[in-house]
């Protein structure tokens, strides 16, 4: 055999460790490998991912055409939520009332059960916004990938497993923007501060309820990630939409109870939360496509990953 006929030349691969891409400081990053995925191309014409650049036209863009092609798929979702919301979400004023009936009637046992009533009914009256943003996601990105409308089963296969931390997350933020109203009202601090205090309880829950919107996309998508991604998200993606939804789901509840009652509140605060939804999702899908190319595909590769242990 001659010298450089058939010799076969082995080459080693280049371990390179992937980059953390919340660290500047990181010096490396992980090359493609022949034969390997393909990562997503971005599309312009995206049903759900905004275009890259495209600021808050291109959010209204896609926000616009989830609603008006999801509308009646998302029906069954809103009715879901109505349930809980009626019945939970407003009503926190009852169980201070209920505070003389169960120390008359279990003595002064009956104050300790106040506290674990409270723990309950946080729990459950952030159900309609789990309820909402699950559905929403499993439709959205349902439709969009595959171009029809997904049985109650396919929804379920989509999102069922992560609700559990998605609920734990809007319980706990529901704690803030729901037990301050009642520790910090006009009655203890004075009619002077009305007002003023109205309008920063009304700013706490907008922004509150701005966050969580994409923190809950965050914990639907990506597993073992949660409140340092969202923030770092949220630095990326323009914001007004998303803001004026949450804002919506705060104040129009409250004015339509007022002037027409429970039954029209319950109709008002479930659309409201819905359409903050699906800005959410929008916001999200935003922020993600800052970070590189993102599609309706590969989102949807991401939900219906199987969980890990």
């Amino acid at each position: 055999m001659e010298r450089g006929e058939d010799v076969l030349h082995l080459v080693g691969d280049v371990v390179v460790e992937s980059a953390d891409p919340f660290d500047p400081e990181s010096r490396t990053a992980e090359l493609p490998r022949p034969g390997g995925p393909i990562g997503p191309v971005a599309d312009e014409f995206d049903p759900l991912v905004p275009p890259s650049g495209s600021g808050l036209r291109g959010w209204f863009d896609r926000f616009r055409g989830l609603l008006t092609g999801s509308a009646l798929p998302l029906l069954p979702v809103g009715l879901l939520a109505a349930i809980p919301m009626h019945f939970f979400v407003g009503r926190v004023d009852d169980t201070v009332i209920a505070a003389p009936a169960l120390l008359d009637l279990l003595g002064g046992f009956g104050l300790l059960l106040l506290p674990l009533m409270w723990l309950a009914y946080f729990t459950v009256s952030a159900l309609p916004l789990v309820i909402s943003l699950a559905g929403v996601v499993a439709v959205a990105v349902y439709r969009a990938t595959l171009g029809a409308t997904p049985r109650p089963a396919a929804v379920w296969r989509l999102v069922g497993y992560r609700l559990r931390a998605l609920w734990l997350w809007f319980a706990v933020f529901g704690v803030i923007t729901q037990a301050l109203p009642l520790l910090l009202t006009a009655d203890r601090l004075g009619p002077a501060v009305a007002a003023p205090l109205a309008v920063g309880l009304t700013v706490l829950s907008t922004g509150v309820l701005t966050f969580t919107g994409v923190l809950g996309c965050v914990v639907l998508f990506e597993r073992g990630h949660g409140r340092r991604r969202a923030v770092h998200l949220v630095s990326l993606a323009p914001l007004g939409g998303l803001i004026v939804a949450s804002l919506a789901v705060t104040v129009l509840p409250r004015v339509v109870d007022a002037a027409w009652g429970g039954f029209a509140s319950t109709v008002v605060a479930v659309a409201t939360v819905l359409l903050w939804a699906i800005a959410a999702l929008v916001a999200y899908c935003q922020g993600r496509r800052a970070e590189g190319p993102v599609t309706s595909r590969s989102l949807y590769a991401e939900l219906s990953a199987p969980e890990l242990d």
